[in-house]
């Protein structure tokens, strides 16, 4: 499994191929009374798990108060968080789930301030194979610019909201190729049945 090494706030996040088929450890959250547990009960359902929407207002609240500084990311960035740290595919995730969640928010807007030198918020796609590289992903020119066409504004720019987006998606679809690639037994490629392969894209 492509494993997003977020144990402690970085200034890369790393993806090693090698590592595929290990377990990710689980970042546990503090234990004990604490502002992040305060702050997740609060906008956790009765499940005690949160949905995209509330985390979409946990991250805001969290980051306003510990970075002070809002991360305003929108629905649909919390949802790719959630589908990559939800393994049983239930669309919601919790606590642990969640701490590791922020941990990658972290490291991926440490990675990302990295190419942001006039601090503008938006990172030039010119500037992307340099950024894949940092992280380590093994991603080709017809993959860049698939990127750039779906989440580049028309200045060629990408938002750190749609930055973590691509993150989660390359993540979860490197882990899948790799599971499938596994289970069906295949050295340099994956076999998905049309169901297989609209369940994952969907829920991608």
């Amino acid at each position: 499994m492509l494993r997003i090494y977020t144990e402690k706030i970085i200034s890369s996040l790393v993806l090693d191929e090698s590592n595929v088929g290990e377990v990710k450890p689980e970042v546990k959250p503090p234990s004990g009374r604490d502002p992040f547990r305060e702050l997740f009960l609060k906008h956790a359902g009765e499940d005690g798990k949160l949905k995209a929407k509330e985390l979409k207002e946990f991250v805001l609240q969290l980051s306003t108060t510990e970075l002070n500084e809002p991360l305003k990311f929108s629905t649909e960035t919390c949802r790719s968080l959630i589908t990559m740290m939800d393994s049983s595919r239930t669309g919601r995730i919790s606590i642990a789930d969640t701490y590791n969640a922020w941990r990658t928010i972290l490291s991926g807007k440490a990675v990302f301030q990295q190419f942001d030198l006039d601090g503008s918020g938006t990172v030039d796609t010119y500037e992307l194979d340099k950024l894949f590289s940092t992280l380590g992903f093994p991603v080709n020119r017809m993959v860049q610019t698939a990127i750039v066409r779906r989440y580049a504004d028309r200045n060629n720019k990408i938002r750190l909201t749609d930055f973590i987006i691509v993150i989660c998606k390359l993540t979860l679809m490197f882990q899948i190729f790799k599971d499938q690639q596994v289970k069906t037994g295949r050295p340099d490629s994956a076999t998905f049945s049309m169901n297989e392969f609209l369940y994952y894209t969907m829920y991608c």
